[in-house]
């Protein structure tokens, strides 16, 4: 080859190179995704290499593409406990106190087999009422219960309508209310009307 054909192609070549430096505006779609391609699978009935079969006319349209297989759920992620922001102040304890409503949760001793169920109001005025149910012999019957009340040394004492009267030695197992009278023991928790 001629040098000097040999030089004017390096400049020419040169010219090109320098040209692609030039400083260009840049695109509008700057910073869009890239257009995807699309990948042409071959059908059914046709060879990998586009060629179809002779029984598969040629203007066939192709298969549809199969489903993407469902994603498989994620576990939720459980956010952390929140930190206490100074001590924490632990749950105020049961009234332990008389007056109110209480219903019965248990009884045992002498005398405690036919008793079924029991619901007593002890008023802030002395004033005590309430119901018993008991079953002897197969047979159920209610026991109203009435009267007045006093507390004095941890002890309940109960005077009846009819004027008899019952101490029970009084106790507390957290916000269950315990009378006692000897083995005799009736367990009652305090109900919210």
């Amino acid at each position: 080859m001629n040098p000097r054909t040999l030089v004017l192609l390096a400049a020419a070549v040169f010219a090109a190179g320098c040209a692609s430096f030039e400083k260009k505006p840049p695109p509008d779609d700057m910073g869009a995704a890239p257009p995807e391609e699309e990948i042409e699978e071959p059908g059914p009935g046709s060879s990998p290499d586009g060629v179809q079969p002779d029984n598969t006319p040629p203007d066939a349209p192709p298969a549809e593409p199969a489903a993407p297989p469902d994603p498989v759920p994620a576990e939720p992620v459980k956010p952390p406990d929140p930190v206490p922001a100074g001590p924490v102040k632990p749950p105020d304890p049961p009234r332990q106190e008389l007056p109110g409503s209480w219903t019965f949760t248990s009884a045992a001793g002498p005398g405690s087999a036919p008793v079924r169920h029991v619901d007593m109001e002890f008023g802030a005025d002395g004033g005590w009422c309430g119901s018993m149910l008991v079953e002897v012999e197969g047979k159920r019957r209610f026991q109203a219960l009435e009267g007045t009340w006093a507390l004095a040394d941890g002890k309940v004492t109960v005077t009846f309508a009819d004027g008899r009267t019952r101490s029970w030695a009084v106790s507390w197992d957290g916000g269950t209310l315990v009378l006692r009278d000897g083995e005799a023991e009736l367990r009652l928790s305090r109900q919210s009307r």
